[in-house]
């Protein structure tokens, strides 16, 4: 029977395919501290990591043989660290493709409609106030150009539901995409995606390379009348320029649902009334965790029983096991 720690209390149906083996798991909805992980890590066998994993964290796990990120994103876990002590690190990017493409397609109709702010209003402000034609109008998707800054699976996705509104698609890639210059979207620079695009929507990961992309000049070529929709990575995005731009009107607005320093955020993101915030919920519906937990249960056995598992992020780890 193997030993697998859970570092949050997600929701645990998904684990039925671990059945006879002991899984350690803090109550729904709360985390282990990193000294309650410290002191768990020693005889743990696989760990599904929802939180961070450093250095020290994965030294103490002497017997582990696997971590499992619970997602796409693997930025909180150090990978160097696993490698050089042989243990692998996967992800379940499948899970999360398509929740987070609805999540991210539900913030620029938002934005594009003013939903969140008519909501607001509705709840505060006499109703007679508000009703009439050509009041707080919205802009139209349909004609509207998406800029979608990294065409992978999420990416691809929106793009596609982007389509069935009318939108055009503007993107960028490390390489081409036949398959979506053959659905008419056009691969562009990042300059040229920033001039050119109505809704800018972020989908790529938090790397060394990526960090800050969205800088301070980047922000300075959107049109005044361009929104940004960030449902990747906080640190993504330089959030000072960012908020200096929405402060100043530069922008229409923005919808972020992930942020640099979460679970805190800057404070003048919420005294800003033309940003959309959510808690990085992109991901966050029961079919999409209970799946996410089915994955990880998968390559969780797969590692047990001696097969490589899916979605192997460190290979070279697999000439250093453990004996």
């Amino acid at each position: 029977m193997a030993k697998i720690i859970v570092t949050y209390g997600v929701p645990a149906d998904g684990f039925s395919l671990l059945a006879g083996h002991e899984i350690v798991i803090p109550p729904h909805g709360t985390a282990f501290s990193r000294e309650q992980l410290i002191g768990l890590l020693p005889d743990a066998d696989a760990v599904l990591a929802c939180t961070a994993l450093d250095r020290e964290m994965i030294a103490a796990a002497k017997k582990l043989q696997l971590i499992v990120c619970y997602g796409a994103g693997y930025d909180a876990i150090d990978v160097a660290a696993a490698t050089s002590h042989g243990i692998p690190v996967v992800n379940t990017p499948e899970c999360v493709t398509r929740p987070t493409a609805e999540m991210a397609i539900a913030l620029i109709t938002s934005l594009a409609r003013r939903l969140h702010e008519l909501n607001a209003l509705m709840h505060t402000r006499p109703p007679r106030e508000l009703f009439g034609m050509g009041r707080r109008m919205g802009t139209s998707l349909d004609g509207s150009v998406l800029g979608v800054v990294g065409m992978g699976r999420i990416g691809g996705r929106v793009a596609d539901f982007a389509h069935l509104m009318g939108m055009r698609v503007l993107y960028t890639a490390r390489t081409s995409k036949p398959e979506r210059d053959a659905l008419g979207d056009t691969r562009v620079s990042l300059e040229d995606l920033m001039k050119n695009s109505d809704f800018i929507t972020l989908h790529c990961p938090h790397t060394p390379q990526t960090e800050g992309m969205i800088s301070r000049e980047m922000i300075a070529l959107m049109k005044p009348t361009a929104y940004l929709i960030n449902t990747a990575r906080g640190p993504v995005v330089d959030e000072d320029a960012l908020i200096e731009a929405l402060r100043a009107h530069r922008i229409a607005g923005a919808a972020l649902d992930v942020f640099a320093s979460e679970p805190d955020i800057n404070p003048a993101f919420a005294a800003l009334d033309n940003v959309l915030l959510t808690p990085h919920a992109g991901s966050n519906t029961l079919h999409a965790r209970n799946e996410m937990a089915r994955a990880a249960s998968r390559r969780i056995l797969d590692r047990l029983a001696g097969r490589i598992p899916q979605n192997l992020l460190n290979p070279e780890a697999l000439a250093h096991e453990k004996a």
